[in-house]
């Protein structure tokens, strides 16, 4: 048995998400915490003792849910450092069979990173999308199979050094090792979207709390990826600065609790009381006038979203429509929202599923939708031996983990 952890490391929350993976290879759901999070703004770094505390404090939580010890995760990386580009790579066959090895494909894929890059980017991903042998191409899996020629089309994502390697600092100042860092909104798509539209082309916009993640999935296979620098923490400012409410912890309140997308959607006769920034008196507003002030930050952040899909000159490819997820999307309207903005497109929530592994209801929302796609990358990357823990280093994280619990308590 080996535990397989996602770490989403996110502008408002940290979320970590544990699995078990079995001796058939089967997962099975161990634990998850989630714990609140000030150190990042828009996928970067900007306090490390309080993401430090953050990831601690929901580590610690999936540890207790589960009585494991987690020692490495699988980390999320967004921001509007991220970019992707294309890239294709070939190499020749020349034993007398010709028939495409194991070693011939880690050849291929040594190749196709061979690109240069920036002293200040970092490769994240390098994804193949389809196989070409002697000129065939849509061969998905060619190990076996016989060429003189192998070529390779992939879509490269790289991130910014500087952030992936504080973001790296961070996890590892927490106790863990980071196993892998994976686009969270590669993860996401893997626990959202159905095989179906994958290949035939569909659009995911995450909206998290600081970034709104744009990515563009066709032929199974990641095109395009993008972010936009603003996400559901300015929706809340937006509420919190226009009616001058006593603190920020008020306006996410009152965003879940009499939110909408959509202000039409609402009674006119309906209201909302708040306190008062300063006096702390008690107010009491249209609750469609709070409702306009939401549905124009999330039209503006759709919007945007729709620019970097066409930017992408892949928006006619989306046959599937556009799949909305993360925190932001959880307002009631947003999925009729996105119609609007996405004209003839489909538009649906997504939330996150593991196959017919039963997920606990806590989970089966939106927000915990990277945490799970970065366990399910992490079980098809990782090998047992890497994802497991020798007693070792076993009785050493324990050791640890004991030790900061009596400093933190005593």
């Amino acid at each position: 048995m080996t535990l397989i952890t996602g770490l989403d490391i996110g502008t408002t929350k940290v979320c970590c998400f544990t699995a078990q993976r079995g001796a058939q290879g089967a997962l099975q759901v161990v634990g998850y915490g989630v714990a609140p999070c000030r150190g990042l703004k828009q996928g970067q770094v900007v306090d490390m003792e309080q993401t430090v505390q953050a990831i601690q404090h929901a580590v610690q939580a999936a540890q207790m849910m589960g009585d494991v010890v987690i020692t490495g995760a699988v980390v999320g990386v967004t921001g509007e450092h991220i970019e992707s580009m294309e890239r294709r790579a070939e190499i020749a066959i020349t034993r007398p069979d010709h028939e495409v090895t194991v070693d011939d494909l880690e050849r291929l894929r040594y190749n196709l990173q061979q690109v240069h890059l920036p002293p200040d980017r970092e490769l994240l991903h390098s994804l193949i999308r389809q196989y070409i042998l002697d000129g065939q191409s849509g061969i998905l899996n060619p190990l076996g199979m016989c060429a003189s020629h192998l070529q390779a089309e992939a879509t490269l994502i790289t991130g910014g050094v500087t952030f992936m390697q504080n973001l790296r600092r961070c996890v590892e100042r927490a106790g863990l090792q980071v196993q892998a860092m994976a686009l969270e909104a590669y993860a996401s798509g893997l626990a959202t979207l159905t095989q179906e539209e994958r290949e035939v082309g569909v659009a995911l916009i995450d909206i998290g709390g600081g970034t709104t993640d744009v990515a563009i999935f066709h032929g199974n296979s990641l095109l395009f990826s993008s972010a936009v620098p603003l996400g559901g923490s300015q929706v809340t400012r937006d509420i919190y600065i226009m009616f001058r409410l006593a603190n920020p912890e008020e306006a996410e309140r009152l965003k879940h609790e009499f939110g909408s997308a959509l202000a039409e959607r609402v009674p006119e006769t309906e209201r909302v009381s708040y306190r008062e920034m300063g006096t702390h008196e008690e107010r009491r507003v249209p609750r469609r006038l709070f409702t306009e002030v939401i549905e124009e930050r999330m039209r503006e952040i759709l919007e945007l979203a729709r620019e970097e899909l066409e930017r992408s000159g892949l928006y006619d490819r989306l046959a599937a429509g556009v799949v909305l997820t993360g925190g932001g999307s959880c307002l009631p309207c947003t999925a009729e929202l996105g119609r609007q903005v996405f004209g003839a497109l489909p538009v649906r929530v997504g939330a996150p599923t593991m196959g017919g592994i039963a997920l606990p209801a806590a989970l089966q929302q939106p927000a915990f939708a990277t945490a799970v796609g970065l366990a399910l990358y992490g079980a098809e990357i990782l090998p047992d031996a890497y994802a497991g823990v020798a007693p070792a280093q076993l009785w050493k994280r324990i050791i640890q983990t004991v030790s900061r619990w009596f400093k933190r308590n005593r």
